[in-house]
């Protein structure tokens, strides 16, 4: 399984709009994107505030976010693969 992560600063003053952006337009796209099975935000409400969308693909993923213009300051996005963890 691959996990995309996909973090993003926000703007001042558009933390509603950005969240509600990747909950109702970003979440949305990936799920209806080939090989995506599960989509989790994560938020942080600090300053500066952020938020995160982890993605879960059976493939690797061909997926762009396009965030609007102006509600980001930096955005990037990274894949990463599971780690069984070795408890023996």
């Amino acid at each position: 399984m691959i996990v995309r992560m996909w973090e993003a600063t926000i703007a001042p003053g558009r933390y509603d709009e950005a969240v509600e952006w990747v909950r109702r337009d970003l979440v949305k796209r990936a799920l209806f994107t080939a090989g995506c099975m599960a989509a989790e935000i994560l938020v942080h409400e600090g300053s500066p505030a952020s938020v995160v969308l982890l993605t879960r693909w059976d493939v690797a993923p061909v997926f762009a976010e396009g965030p609007p213009d102006g509600m980001f300051v930096r955005a990037r996005a990274q894949h990463l693969q599971t780690l069984r963890p070795d408890i023996a």
